[in-house]
Parts: C-alpha cells; structure tokens; sequence
C-alpha cells in the first residue's frame, strides 16, 4: 500500500522544518510501538502493561483516568495489569494512545501561542466521532478508527513545533483566506499538514491505512487502489472530521468550511448512522476527558456559539457519484427528435436549458416542466426554472423540497439515478403535491461527470391526466442528453477560461489583460470614466530563484497573484503581465484612490514577507509599484501601460518596497 501514498521528499521537509523533526522522537519511539501492540490481535496484557511502564509518567496518567470516577471502580487499581483486567485491552489501548499523543506531543515542546486547547480538543472530538461512527456502520475495528481520528492532525502540532513559519501567527491571518485551511498552508508554508502528518507516520512505522487515513482526509481518494474496507476506514475519518467541524469544534479558533469528499457518501450509508447520539457520546466523552488530563477547554457553550456562524459557511455534502444506466426504450416508442436535439443547441447553460423545457413540453405532452437544483447548505431541492406550456413562469419559483425528513421519491431519484413517480405515498411527498396542487410528479435525475446535478421535474397540473410508465425510458435518455449538453458547455467555458488566464498563477494572461485594457480604454474615453493601471513587480525576484530554487520562486509568484486577486474589487481586471511583473486595471478609480489600493496592496505583501521571513532567510519579500492615470491626451492604452513603467522603474530606482505614481 505504501505506492498509495504520495509523501514529500526529505528536501521538502528540510525546506519547512527549522529542525527536520529532530525534537520529535520521543514521541516517535513510544507511540510508533504503542500503535503495533494496538494492531495486533494476539498482544497479550503484559505486552500492554510492559510498554507502558517504560514511562512512568504515563504510566501514572493511566492510573489517574482508570481510577477517575468515570470508571467507578470498587477497589483502587494500583498497575496497569491490574487495569487491563478492569476494564479490557482494548479500553486501556485507547487510554495509552491519548495519554501517550497527550504528554508527548500536545503538552510537552515549545509552544508559539498556537492555541493547543482548540487542537487537543478537535483531536479527541475526531477519534470518538470516529469510533462511534465505526461502531454504527459495522466496521470490524473501532478501535483502529479511534487511533485514526486521534492523530490524523498530528502534522500542525509538527508544524507549530519545528515550522520555519510560526504556525501561530499563520493562523491568525488564515481568516484573510477564502481556500480550505490546508491549502494555505502548502501555500504560505510549503506544505500541508496532511502530508507532513503521512511523512512522519510512515516513517515511524504507522499503519498503512492509518498513513492513508491522515493523509487523505481533507483530499479525494477515490482513485486509490486499496480494498473497500480500508476505503470505509479514509471516509470515516474524513466524515468525522467534518462532524467536529461542523459543532465548531475545529482545531484552530476560525470558522472555516469544510469539505467532504463525494467519497463519503458512496462508502458510507448515512442514513445509518444515528447522528444525535454520535454527537451526544461526543460531547459526554470529551467532558470526561478533560477531567482526566487536567486540561482546560473552553467551555461547550463557547463552541455552540459558533455553530450558527459555522452552518452559514458549510460546504455542502457531496451527492454521491451515480455512474449512467442504461435504460431499455419502451416498445411504445415516442418521437421525441426535438427533445434529443434540443440540448445541443448551445453552449450557454441558460439556453440549454430553456430549449430542453420547451422540447419536453412539446414531445411529452406535460402542462409544466421544470428545473429542480440542490440548495446544498440548506438541503433542499428547490425550483430554479419552470415552464408551463409555451411560456417561462415564475410561478413554481419560491417553492422548494426539504430534503431533510424520511426516505421517500426524492431521495430515491437522486440515489438511484433513476426516474421515479411522486404519488403521496411515502412521508413528505403528499406535502409537496399539495403546494404544487397536482396529484403526481415524474422527476428525472439529469447528470455531469456522474454527478446529480439536479432533476427534471415534470406534471399535469391542468390537464390532471396520470403519468404513464412508458414514457419514462425516453425521458431518461433527454436527460442524459442534457447532462451530456450541460457537461460539453462546462468545458467549453473551462477552455475559453484556460486560453484567456495564466496556467500557473490562475491570472488573466498578457493577451487578455491588453484586450480588457483597451476596451477600459475606449470607455474611459467616451465616458469620461476615470482609469488608472497599476503595475506591480517583485523585488529582487532573481534572488529567489537563485537561493531557494525555481519551485519557491514560483510559490511567491502564486501568493503575490492570490494577494492581488484578494484586495482586487470584481470591477478590476487583475492579470500576469510577464515574468515577475503584474499589472491590474482600475475601472473608475481617480489616481488617489488608485494610490490607497497600491499601498494597501505593498503593506500586505510586505506583511506577508515577514511572515514568511523563516522559510526565505536572509531575502524580503516586497513589491514596487508604479501607477499610471487616463489623460485624454494619451492616444492609446499601450501608452498607459509604458507610464506605469516607467513609474515602476521610478520605485525600484528610489530603493523598492514603494508606490510612485506617474
């Protein structure tokens, strides 16, 4: 399984670790064969008893839990053989790999405010999530699943340990952020935490499938060639994660939004699982854990009051990935040319659409058809476009479906990728019928990439005829002409974007940018618009290339652009002009203005520089920046583009790390 995982060089962890992890063994050494007595099924209690008692500090935390009111034991245990007999191996395992991650790695080593507190209680929220959630679903080993959700973050504590950059002050400028957590971290830091995590793990002899399981837990795996129940293993973890998350218990102080892998859901049966009394065993036990290691949380309260805010933010839990089914055509075959063709017409997703509804209609015979989307953080399925007979309606539109309450048509539809009639007979549907006051609805799924991306909804509203069978099969193929038509404009925008933007920054390219530029241009003209340009060049970029490599060099060229992008208003065209060199058109921005948005721009590069100041020792990261005005006497735009130039070269003529206006 080892070819599974994809682990960063040794240079890589030199170029982020001020030490290589050299403070770390300690850890290494107990935990690494704590985790090989715990996978083994014929470990005997003196195996246990044996290895705890190499440390007697821990040896003495394990006592002080077992003999915890928790337990309520009759008599007072005085070794740990003793406790294994109280209360099983398994149990003591757990103990000894909490206290063990507990004293070695959370409490002990330097700590750069990085607030531990949040870190240690995520980590026990994710290992009991993950043996509850394993427990509910039948996985054969709980316990494996506790370990896994224990110490799937244990890179950050690595980070905050040994890390170039302060892994405190990181996090607290990863609000400014929009990308999940760990994608900030390979782009400020160099690496994720994930990656940093499987590194060491699999170097200390973790599991397989535990490396997998921190490795891959905020990524896709469903590429990964392993069996399906060391895939159940990754998504119960990622699942758990994901819980802790969304009970704003994360592990750092921010509301983020998490994501679950589309995996998950086709892995585990989550109708299975009692999430209540996942979260209330949760709860209970991390109220007990904080007593045993004499650790101070903040309170539940402090967490829930941020649930409101986390939900907000929720990523939504991917639908399921349905593969196509083929569907044998009724022998009462209709002429449905127009509704075959009709997704075809376009490459606009709006007209797709549109053309589909009034093919239908015209092919099926239905009173009404429309367009049913998921509303993700809401879950629900609400109508997005409606057609009745020949005319768009907004007469469906403030309608939706919860997709909340039992099983029934909906659910089965979007599980199956199947059409399914809605009739009233299963809970939650005869409410629907009722507000959309018909007595049947045909709902097709229709799909991209083997994903649902929404139904195709459809009914006799005036007419009040029944739905016949027959016509599903032929609908079904609509459908999948439609998720093809749908698919084929998705890629058509993707390869206008990818002609249009630079391939490593994700900037608008010099060809894009010119031609932006000029139409700015001609408006700014006829309309006595004000525009100004902006050009921003990095400081002693060479040196970056020459001291730290190419790669590092190309790091600071992505986080100069994402800055950009970040302080940039929708209205401005950002782009990478060429090289190191950036340039940024300001659509009705006065010169003075255009001023306040350079020196906001330099401060937060500068700013940036001094986090990263341990990563590139001896080398500051700044910009220059020179910023041209509209005249009316500027006879082109490419003439605007050489003042701003020639005021850049103006700043890095006076000393760099400035803004010259021209």
């Amino acid at each position: 399984m080892d070819n599974m995982l994809s682990l960063p060089s040794d240079s890589d962890i030199r170029k982020v670790l001020k030490k290589d992890g050299k403070e770390l063994p300690g850890f290494a050494q107990v935990m690494a064969k704590m985790l090989t007595i715990c996978n083994d099924p014929n470990a005997s209690i003196g195996d246990v008893a044996k290895l705890v008692e190499t440390d007697p500090g821990i040896t003495a935390k394990v006592l002080g839990i077992v003999n915890s009111s928790f337990f309520s034991l009759r008599s007072r245990v005085s070794a740990i053989s003793e406790a294994v007999l109280f209360l099983g191996i398994d149990e003591i395992k757990k103990i000894c790999l909490g206290v063990t991650f507990f004293e070695k790695m959370v409490k002990s080593g330097p700590k750069k405010q990085f607030d531990r507190a949040f870190f240690w209680r995520h980590c026990l929220c994710v290992a009991s999530l993950s043996q509850a959630i394993a427990d509910q679903i039948g996985y054969p080993s709980p316990e494996d699943a506790y370990t896994a959700g224990l110490l799937h973050d244990f890179g950050r504590i690595i980070l905050d340990r040994s890390g170039r950059v302060n892994y405190a002050d990181f996090c607290k400028n990863a609000f400014n952020f929009t990308t999940p957590l760990v994608e900030v971290e390979r782009d400020i830091i160099g690496i994720g935490h994930d990656d940093l995590g499987a590194y060491y793990g699999h170097r200390w002899g973790f599991p397989e499938k535990l490396c997998l399981a921190i490795q891959y837990h905020h990524r896709r795996f469903g590429h990964l060639d392993i069996c399906k129940e060391d895939m159940q293993f990754i998504c119960i973890v990622c699942l758990a994660d994901y819980l802790a998350w969304t009970q704003g218990m994360g592990p750092v102080d921010l509301i983020l939004s998490p994501m679950l892998q589309p995996e998950v859901e086709k892995n585990i049966q989550l109708d299975r699982i009692a999430f209540e009394a996942v979260i209330q065993k949760m709860d209970e036990e991390i109220e007990n854990t904080a007593k045993f290691y004499n650790f101070e949380f903040p309170s539940t309260d402090q967490y829930r009051a941020t649930l409101l805010k986390a939900n907000l933010k929720l990523s939504a839990i991917n639908s399921g990935c349905f593969s196509p089914k083929e569907k044998e055509v009724h022998e009462q075959k209709l002429s449905v040319t127009a509704s075959i063709t009709a997704p075809h017409c376009s490459l606009e997703p709006q007209k797709i659409l549109s053309a589909t509804l009034k093919a239908i209609c015209q092919d099926f015979g239905f009173d009404r058809v429309y367009i049913l989307r998921a509303i993700p953080p809401l879950r629900r399925l609400q109508v997005v476009k409606c057609l009745k007979h020949d005319s768009f309606s907004d007469q469906l539109a403030a309608h939706y479906i919860s997709m909340d309450k039992a099983d029934n048509g909906f659910h089965k539809c979007l599980r199956n990728k199947e059409p399914v009639v809605i009739n009233g007979t299963l809970p939650g549907e005869k409410e629907v019928l009722e507000r959309f006051a018909i007595s049947q609805m045909l709902v097709v799924p229709f799909c991209s990439h083997d994903k649902v991306i929404g139904l195709l909804g459809m009914d006799h509203a005036e007419s009040g005829k029944k739905i016949e069978p027959g016509l599903f099969s032929s609908i079904a193929i609509v459908a999948n002409e439609l998720g093809l038509a749908l698919e084929n404009a998705s890629a058509y925008k993707k390869a206008k974007s990818a002609s249009l933007h630079d391939g490593m920054t994700g900037l608008l390219n010099r060809m894009a940018i010119d031609d932006l530029l000029k139409k700015s241009f001609l408006k700014a003209g006829n309309e006595n618009m004000a525009l100004c340009v902006a050009m921003i060049d990095v400081d002693h970029f060479k040196k970056f290339n020459d001291m730290f490599g190419h790669q590092e060099g190309d790091t600071v060229l992505k986080l100069i652009a994402k800055t950009l992008k970040k302080m940039s208003r929708p209205t401005d065209h950002v782009g990478r002009y060429g090289g190191e060199e950036f340039i940024v058109v300001l659509n009705d921005t006065s010169p003075a203005k255009a001023v306040v948005y350079a020196e906001r721009i330099r401060k937060e590069i500068e700013h940036l520089g001094h986090l990263l100041s341990d990563r590139f020792q001896g080398l500051g990261l700044t910009v220059s920046i020179g910023i041209s005005k509209f005249e009316n006497d500027i006879k082109n735009h490419d003439v605007l583009v050489s003042k701003a130039d020639k005021a850049l070269y103006k700043a890095k003529d006076a000393g760099r790390n400035r803004v010259v206006s021209g």
